[in-house]
C-alpha cells in the first residue's frame, strides 16, 4: 500500500501524527503540504498569501492544485488520503482519478456541514465530496450526510491520544503550569468564559491556555486575574499534568459530542472535567472514568466536590487512565483500523 498524504501540515497533531503511525505500521507514505504554498512574508506577497489561503482563490490555489496533479501522475500511490480539504478542487479529485489508478479518501476532524461557517470555508470540499471512494468521519452526525452527497462508503474514526505526547509524568514538582483547574482550548461564543469567571471569582486556581480569547468580553479581567493567555504546544503535557483537574468544552461550531482533549486529558492521569454528552459518557462513565457537568452551577460544585476529595478525584483520573488505555483509544490503535479500512477500499 503506497499512500499520499495531502494536507495543510500545520499541526503535528494531525497530519504528522497519521503520518508517522503509517511510518511505524510499514506503510509507505509520502507528503504533500498546501501549508508552503503560503508562508507568512512581509508586504503585498504576504497579504495576497493570507488572502487566498483564507478565501481559497487565485494563483497560488492553482499552483497547489496543479502540483498535486503532478505528483500523483508520477507517483503511483494507491490512496490519496485527503486531511481536511479545503484547498482541494473538485477538478482536481477528478483529474487525479482519471490519471492514477488510485482510490480517494478523506478525513476531516471539522463538520464541514456546519451552519456556524462562512460559505467559502467548504465550498471546494462539499463539491468534491462525491468523488471520494472512502470518507472517514469524525462525528456520527456526519455519516449520513457524507452518504447522501454520493460517497462510495464512509466509517466513523473517532479523535485519539499520541502515547509519546500524552501520558503520566511521576514525581512532578510545582511548577508555573501548577493549578487546581486548567483549560487549554480555543474560546467560543458559547458561555465558556462565563463559567471560566465565576470559577475565577470563587478564588480557585485556574490557569488558561489557547486561541482567540481576546474575542471575550471578559478577555480584560482574565488578563488582569491570569496574565497573558496563550496556545501552549510544546509544555501541553506538562501542563494537563500538572493541574488537578482538566476542563472540556465542546465546540458548537463543529456540533462536537467529543474532542481530541477528552482522549488527551484521561491519558495523563489527570481527571477529566466535561460537557456532559451521551457519547461521552458511553465512552468514560460518569463518576467512575471522569465526570460531567450541564450548568455551571453544577460544574462549580463538582470542581469544589473534588478539590476536597483527594481521593475521589484519584481514583476517578486513573480509572480514566485505565480505560483510555484499555479501549485503545491511542493513535496507534485508530491507524491499524484505517490501514484495515484502506485495504477494503482498494479491493472495491
Amino acid at each position: 500500500m503506497k499512500v499520499l498524504l495531502v494536507g495543510a501540515w500545520e499541526y503535528d497533531f494531525y497530519e504528522k501524527a497519521l503520518y508517522d503511525e503509517f511510518l511505524s505500521n510499514k506503510v509507505e507514505v509520502e507528503k504533500f503540504s498546501w501549508g508552503r504554498y503560503f508562508s507568512k512574508k512581509k508586504g503585498l506577497v504576504g497579504f495576497l498569501n493570507k488572502l487566498e489561503n483564507k478565501f481559497l482563490f487565485g494563483y497560488k490555489i492553482s499552483l497547489l492544485n496543479r502540483d498535486l496533479v503532478d505528483v500523483v501522475t508520477t507517483g503511483k500511490h494507491d490512496i490519496v488520503f485527503i486531511y481536511r480539504g479545503t484547498h482541494i478542487l473538485p477538478k482536481t479529485l477528478i483529474k487525479i482519478k482519471e490519471i492514477g489508478n488510485c482510490k480517494i479518501v478523506a478525513y476531516n476532524n471539522d463538520d464541514p456541514f456546519s451552519s456556524h461557517y462562512r460559505s467559502y470555508v467548504w465550498r471546494h470540499f462539499v463539491k468534491g465530496v462525491s468523488v471520494f471512494d472512502h470518507a472517514f468521519c469524525y462525528r456520527k452526525s456526519n455519516l449520513e450526510k457524507f452518504l447522501n452527497l454520493g460517497v462510495s462508503s464512509v466509517s466513523l474514526l473517532l479523535p485519539s491520544f499520541i502515547k509519546s505526547k500524552n501520558y503520566p509524568l511521576e514525581s512532578l514538582s510545582d511548577n508555573k503550569y501548577s493549578c487546581d483547574v486548567l483549560f487549554v482550548g480555543h474560546y467560543e461564543d458559547d458561555g465558556r468564559d462565563e463559567l471560566i469567571k465565576k470559577i475565577i471569582e470563587s478564588k480557585i486556581k485556574l490557569k488558561l491556555y489557547g486561541p482567540e480569547w481576546e474575542r471575550s468580553k471578559y478577555y480584560n479581567y482574565f488578563k488582569q486575574h491570569l496574565g497573558d493567555i496563550y496556545p501552549v504546544f510544546d509544555d501541553y503535557n506538562l501542563a494537563i499534568n500538572s493541574a488537578k483537574i482538566a476542563l472540556v468544552f465542546l465546540s458548537k461550531i463543529n456540533n462536537d459530542t467529543y474532542t481530541r482533549r477528552c482522549f488527551e486529558i484521561p491519558a495523563t492521569g489527570t481527571l477529566m472535567l466535561s460537557e456532559y454528552t451521551e457519547d461521552l459518557n458511553s465512552l468514560f462513565q460518569k463518576s467512575i472514568d471522569a465526570d460531567y457537568f450541564k450548568s455551571h452551577s453544577e460544574a462549580l460544585d463538582l470542581i469544589n466536590f473534588y478539590l476536597s476529595n483527594v481521593e475521589s478525584r484519584e481514583t476517578v483520573a486513573a480509572s480514566g487512565l485505565q480505560r483510555v488505555n484499555l479501549d485503545e483509544h491511542d493513535s496507534s490503535s485508530r491507524v491499524k483500523q484505517v490501514i484495515i479500512q484502506l485495504a477494503t477500499v482498494m479491493e472495491k
